[in-house]
């Protein structure tokens, strides 16, 4: 597998998860992996709007290269809400979208694909799984693929 993570330039990752052990999970593990990645954390997906518009608090951010998502189908605006947000809109709608999801339906799967996601992960519970599923997730998406906003993979 070709691998670009010590010579790529800085990735952002936005990662819209509402536990805050998922989200430190994922957090040591890019630190640990991938030094010349910023994480930013959302716990909510109106908090991730905000964060992709770079509205508030946000306005002077760095738009994400990949986004892991929370799909869900509620809270109000639901990670559902979130994605179609994003593929409605040109600037946003480039930027690659990992969905994850506790507990895939044949239905989630087939709608988180028709509203754009890029890929469907589902989320173990245990805490070593999670790390060993999101290891090939995270190094495919910052250190292989080529995405259109990061100069370094074009």
């Amino acid at each position: 597998m070709i691998d670009r993570s010590t010579s790529a330039e800085q990735a952002t990752v936005l990662l819209v998860e509402p536990s805050d052990e998922i989200a430190r999970l994922m957090a040591d593990e890019l630190a640990t992996e991938y030094s010349n990645t910023t994480l930013h954390t959302v716990g909510g997906n109106d908090d991730a709007l905000e964060y992709l518009h770079r509205r508030g608090e946000d306005a002077g951010s760095q738009a994400p290269c990949l986004v892991v998502l929370r799909y869900d189908r509620e809270p109000n605006p639901s990670g559902a809400q979130v994605l179609e947000t994003m593929r409605e809109e040109t600037t946003l709608a480039r930027i690659p979208v990992v969905a994850t999801v506790d507990s895939p339906t044949r239905t989630t799967v087939h709608e988180a694909y028709r509203l754009g996601a890029n890929a469907v992960v589902p989320i173990p519970s245990d805490p070593d799984a999670l790390v060993e599923t999101m290891q090939p997730v995270v190094r495919f998406w910052i250190a292989t693929a080529r995405l259109p906003n990061r100069v370094d993979r074009l």
